[in-house]
């Protein structure tokens, strides 16, 4: 049985780096153009890391981490994005994902009543497969997924800005 990881922020990292137009990812991955510039604000020691959660459902990837991410999920679709910290004369170029979601929960996960967030994650191997990085659909909260395979790889190049939990399988 393969095992899975969340991938989840960093938060042991302080970043410092704040989009100046948030309303950039609102928009929908179908409607953003092929290459767009997002201005930031950043302090002379902020973290470009190859992980980088500037919104909370949708993280950034460097292109070191995209080209790792695309070899394991070949129906990933990316768009640029360049991001321009002009006091400092900095830029970075980012890679902005749409992984196609998958349901791979199983029955035994919980939700809270209250709000049906979360409360304790399993995943169904029946239903993962050949899965190696994906989104988890289902849930009301962002949930990108790797294999072991895709984690492994990810490590090995020292990537940064994200940490991976191990999660419960059936």
């Amino acid at each position: 049985m393969r095992h899975y990881y969340s991938v989840l922020d960093d938060k042991r990292i302080s970043r410092h780096i704040k989009p100046a137009n948030m309303s950039f990812f609102k928009t929908p991955f179908v409607r953003m153009l092929p290459a767009q510039v997002l201005d930031v604000h950043a302090t002379a020691d902020a973290e470009f890391t190859d992980w980088l959660p500037l919104s909370t459902s949708q993280p950034l990837l460097s292109d070191p981490m995209k080209r790792i991410i695309e070899l394991y999920n070949t129906q990933a679709r990316f768009k640029q994005v360049y991001l321009v910290n002009r006091e400092l004369s900095r830029q970075e170029l980012y890679w902005i994902p749409s992984v196609p979601s998958v349901d791979g929960i199983s029955e035994q996960t919980e939700f809270y009543a209250h709000d049906q967030t979360l409360k304790h994650l399993v995943l169904d191997s029946q239903k993962l497969k050949e899965h190696h990085f994906f989104r988890l659909s289902g849930v009301r909260e962002p949930y990108f997924i790797v294999s072991l395979e895709a984690a492994e790889s990810l490590l090995r190049r020292s990537l940064s800005g994200f940490q991976l939990q191990k999660l419960e399988i059936l």
